[in-house]
């Protein structure tokens, strides 16, 4: 039924799927061909959250799924997700410091969220959760800002050429891929 415990544990449900996802994007190499689009500015500002690689539509719908078949409706799986979404949109920004401290104990921050984006070496693969922090602190992903933040990507793209932009992340895979021998060897870079 749809009532306020199901809003809710959908919400909670989309949120963690989502943190899985977002941690996929980064440690598998497809994952990353994709998603390094939206990482590869070297700025921080509300236009990143809308850079959208060439698959990262696709990879939500296998954490999407088991939401579903646990019996919510998908109606209400996508709209949870896109409240996830939208939260996140309102992350990309430096114009707000960090918040009390017990916000940013539990909710994902701007200042959190800067720390996603940088590319710092103690700073990388860290703080994937949407909404809630909390997902981050008890999985062992979690990284307060301390240290100023490099945004971009550790093998910067130098250019701002849209489709350039769009398919570098997939153009180095498939480089990468094609510097190891054997197809056990492609299959883990992919």
């Amino acid at each position: 039924p749809l009532n306020g415990m199901t809003i809710i544990s959908c919400i909670l449900l989309a949120d963690f799927a989502y943190y899985w996802d977002h941690r996929m994007m980064h440690r598998v190499g497809i994952g990353w061909a994709t998603h390094t689009v939206h990482h590869s500015s070297e700025h921080f500002n509300m236009s990143v959250a809308y850079r959208f690689g060439p698959l990262d539509a696709i990879f939500p719908i296998l954490f999407s799924l088991p939401i579903v078949m646990l019996g919510f409706d998908p109606i209400l799986v996508l709209l949870s997700e896109v409240f996830v979404q939208s939260f996140q949109a309102i992350l990309h920004t430096e114009a707000i410091g960090k918040l009390p401290k017990p916000i940013e104990y539990i909710f994902n921050t701007p200042s959190h969220h800067r720390v996603h984006h940088a590319s710092n070496p103690q700073y990388w693969d860290k703080n994937y959760g949407g909404v809630l922090i909390i997902w981050d602190r008890m999985l062992g992903t979690f990284e307060p800002e301390e240290e100023k933040v490099i945004y971009g990507i550790t093998e910067p793209v130098n250019s701002v050429n849209p489709i350039k932009v769009f398919f570098h992340g997939i153009h180095r895979l498939f480089r990468d891929m094609g510097k190891v021998k054997g197809l056990k060897n492609k299959l883990r870079v992919l």
